[in-house]
Parts: C-alpha cells; sequence; structure tokens
C-alpha cells in the first residue's frame, strides 16, 4: 500500500474465477464528533449483472492482477460497504464444485496496516460487508457513525 495520510483500502482475490465478480466499495468518512467529512466510493465492474460470460472477457490479466482500491482523506473513522456481486454464476450446477472462495481486505490509515482480513465468499451469491472502523483500526460499537 503507498503512503496515504488517510485510509487506504484493498480488496483482492486469487480465486481463478474473481472475473465473474463486479465490486463497489462505498465509504462515508467521519471526524470524532460524528459528522460525516466525505464520502468516497470505488468499483471495478468487469460485466453487466446477468450477461452470463462463458469465459474471462477478453484483456482479463488474471486473478492476481486484480486490486479494487479506495482511498480516503484524514478523518477518525469510517462506515464501510464491500459488495461482491456476481454477473454470471459458476459454470457448474454442483455445489461440491463452486466451494466458497478466499477474499482479502486490507485496510491501512496513514500508511500503516490496521486490519489485514480473509473472509470465505460464497460462489453463488458473493457478498455485502459492513465495516465500522476507527483509523486505529478498532472497531466501532453498534450504532456509532
Amino acid at each position: 500500500m503507498s503512503e496515504n495520510k488517510g485510509f487506504a483500502v484493498e480488496v483482492t482475490s486469487r480465486y481463478d474465477a474473481w472475473w465473474r465478480y463486479n465490486v463497489a466499495i462505498v465509504c462515508g468518512c467521519f471526524d470524532a464528533a460524528g459528522n460525516r467529512v466525505e464520502f468516497v466510493s470505488a468499483e471495478d465492474r468487469i460485466a453487466a449483472v446477468g450477461d452470463g460470460l462463458s469465459a474471462p472477457p477478453e484483456g482479463w490479466r488474471g486473478a492476481d492482477r486484480r486490486q479494487v482500491t479506495l482511498r480516503s482523506g484524514v478523518c477518525d473513522h469510517i462506515v464501510m460497504y464491500v459488495y461482491v456481486i456476481p454477473h454470471t454464476l459458476p459454470a457448474t450446477r454442483e455445489v461440491d464444485e463452486a466451494r466458497p472462495f478466499d477474499l482479502r481486505l486490507k485496510i491501512a490509515y496513514g500508511g500503516k496496516v490496521v486490519r489485514d482480513t480473509h473472509y470465505r465468499i460464497n460462489a453463488w451469491s458473493g457478498t455485502s460487508l459492513e465495516i465500522k472502523l476507527r483509523n486505529d483500526g478498532t472497531p466501532l460499537t453498534e450504532g456509532a457513525g
């Protein structure tokens, strides 16, 4: 992660079929009093939902090269949502052949990693993650933000 005075978020996966998913990140940034000071978002859209691609799109360079990033300005805490949305369902109808895959969510503040988490993502449904985090890496209590 490059140096940044605010939050820097990276979403990655090494899943071979990572091309089957669009990723969107939306993030509210707040001061210590709970006032929103910024809203930032990022999206990596491979195809429209329902396109049903039979293979990776032309120009796909592999899962190891795909990184969805978001950066914010200086703030006390964030309330962030990460959406992983399948645009093309797994090629198989057998559940055992479309096992959950690993997604890495790395969050830094001021260039220092404050959270590095791996999630298991359902290959059929994708996921939505809610992250409420202070700039020192401590989670916010429910209802904050």
